[in-house]
């Protein structure tokens, strides 16, 4: 069979039958849809060893928790963070994005597995944040609380699970663990491997005639199911990026084989059948071939669909800031949606932290929609591409709002953005803990150290924004038109100087028009670190309509002029969002 090729489906039924009878005793689950529209929630993501501590360390761990080391263990778990749903249901969260369950490789030369992204096994959980019982009351009590849950999910890679042994003489030598990109064919050295090899869960068929019963049953990888390539050298390279180790010895495995990518949608969908999981954030998306993510996707859709899980969100990492790219993942079948990086590194980073001009970035907001797909793919999340994305002001991956510039002003101007703009939100933990790491681990601060305060700014902020977004579906569901983009940049003077203006309103789809009917917001933000942002500003409010500022209604109010427009001031870094009186 050609790599790539589809490989025989199971009929809905059996695979139903399958995926809920797994080889490990499983307790008894039930799984449905728990939602409608993906752009009715706020999404909050979780470093689970980060975010709260809810039971026992481990008794004799060689991996055991580092208090203040940021790169070792800390000590986050499952049950702590049940135990902290109500903080997240008063800031306004409906869905947690959760860092990666299964197993890992627990401790490196330099750092720990604590984030997830080094697989040591994909069909058992991570003991240090607890047993399935627990993830699975986790997921149970966010449903009964009307929170969607998704989970971080790694396809691409596993962990350093081996050595390269070049020279064949039983050890690893410095220069095994990450040797050269070979450009042509796989290293045919030896493997060393670290323990046990990496499992993933398969179908087997029965012996009956219909296959009717067919089970599931953990497998191990083999040698040949990884590139064997050695240490990506040049990500610009596709090449490289899709057949490379990722750095630290992250071992690639070769999803362009029909049975690694088939049995990587049948651990996924296994685990969707045993903990009731509403989507799946997909890591290293750019380092998965295109193909693979469309034979993924359309298979574990099916087996998502048999089970009775609709509306079921893939959204991928593509770490690229070029729209093409971005949509390019979510064509043809493949993701339903990407994390929107244009927004973060034009927008976000390069208008509101960096002084551009908003003329210099509107168009991220404007003309990038037609770079992707008009439709949404047959079983998949229920909306198109565009709709669907995730717009965001920061992750674990990128750095702190706060660690790239410490101005309070500013990073609520950002999250402002991120709530208003025609996206899904996204939340990085902490953020509403002002919290300021910079990079990498230090931009993973335990958030217990907080106290978990509901009373800082940010908090406060978070929390008016989601209720603004809940109580108004042009937020939601309407279309964004550019009203006005400043071209002056804020290392200028000027009237208009620092101003953004998009009005949301009217349907983004047609299956949008009921539901937003006449609402309609305007939204004005000011970029600029000292000056005002004066203009008249057109809208497509009625004259004479009065116009309040959710974000503080009784000190601002204008009233739309004979022509449509309105006489806009907002203060430096600040934003306002206008809706009729």
């Amino acid at each position: 069979m050609q790599r790539g090729a589809v490989a025989r489906t199971l009929a809905p039924a059996t695979l139903a039958l399958a995926l809920a009878a797994c080889a490990d005793d499983a307790a008894p689950t039930s799984v449905d849809t728990h939602v409608d529209d993906w752009r009715d929630h706020v999404i909050y993501q979780v470093v689970v060893d980060r975010f709260a501590d809810g039971a026992q360390p481990l008794v004799d761990d060689p991996a055991a928790p580092v208090p203040g080391e940021l790169e070792r263990w800390q000590g986050g778990d499952w049950s702590g963070l049940r135990a902290r749903l109500d903080y997240l249901e008063d800031l306004g969260v409906t869905a947690l994005w959760i860092s990666p369950i299964v197993r890992q490789v627990p401790r490196g030369d330099t750092q720990d597995g604590y984030h997830g992204y080094w697989a040591a096994d994909f069909t058992s959980l991570e003991p240090r944040f607890g047993d399935e019982a627990e993830l699975r009351a986790l997921i149970d009590d966010a449903h009964a609380r009307g929170m969607l849950v998704i989970v971080d999910v790694v396809i691409n890679h596993a962990g350093r699970v081996f050595d390269y042994d070049l020279d064949d003489d039983g050890a690893v030598a410095p220069d095994e663990v990450e040797p050269p990109f070979a450009a042509t064919t796989p290293y045919e050295a030896p493997l060393v491997w670290r323990g046990e090899r990496p499992r993933l869960w398969r179908e087997v068929p029965g012996a009956s005639d219909d296959g009717a019963d067919v089970t599931v049953e953990a497998r191990a990888l083999a040698d040949d199911e990884f590139h064997r390539r050695g240490a990506t050298e040049d990500f610009s390279l596709e090449v490289q990026r899709e057949l490379g180790d990722f750095p630290t010895g992250l071992r690639d495995l070769d999803t362009e084989a029909p049975g690694v990518i088939d049995d990587l949608a049948t651990t996924w969908a296994t685990w969707i059948a045993r903990l009731d999981l509403d989507g799946l954030r997909l890591d290293a998306a750019p380092h998965v071939p295109r193909a693979s993510w469309r034979v993924f996707a359309e298979r574990l859709r099916a087996r998502a669909a048999a089970l009775g899980k609709d509306r079921l969100l893939l959204l991928g990492e593509v770490w690229n800031g070029d729209p093409a790219v971005l949509a390019s993942y979510t064509d043809e079948g493949a993701l339903d949606a990407a994390f929107d990086f244009s927004l973060k590194w034009d927008v976000i980073d390069g208008f509101l932290l960096d002084g551009r001009a908003a003329a210099d970035v509107a168009a991220v907001l404007t003309t990038h929609r037609e770079a992707y797909p008009a439709t949404g793919h047959p079983g998949g999340a229920g909306l198109d591409p565009w709709r669907l994305r995730v717009a965001f002001a920061d992750n674990h991956d990128t750095g702190r709002l706060r660690g790239q510039l410490d101005d309070a002003y500013v990073a609520e101007l950002a999250m402002t953005l991120v709530f208003t703009v025609d996206a899904i939100p996204c939340v990085y933990y902490g953020t509403e803990q002002e919290l300021t790491g910079r990079t990498g681990h230090a931009a993973r601060e335990p958030l217990w150290d907080t106290g978990y305060a509901r009373g800082t700014r940010m908090y406060r902020h978070l929390a008016r924004l989601a209720a603004i977004r809940a109580a108004h579906p042009a937020l939601r569901r309407g279309a964004l038109t550019l009203r006005y983009a400043s071209e002056t940049s804020a290392r200028e003077r000027g009237p208009d100087v620092g101003l953004l203006a998009f009005e949301r309103g009217g349907a983004a789809g047609a299956d949008d028009a009921a539901e937003v009917g006449a609402d309609r917001v305007l939204v004005a933000l000011n970029g600029h670190p000292a000056d005002d942002a004066i203009a008249t500003v057109p809208t497509g409010f009625a004259p004479g309509t009065a116009l309040v500022d959710l974000l503080d209604p009784a000190a601002h109010a204008v009233t739309v002029a004979a022509d449509g427009t309105v006489a806009v001031t907002v203060p430096p870094r600040a934003a306002r969002l206008y809706a009729a009186r």
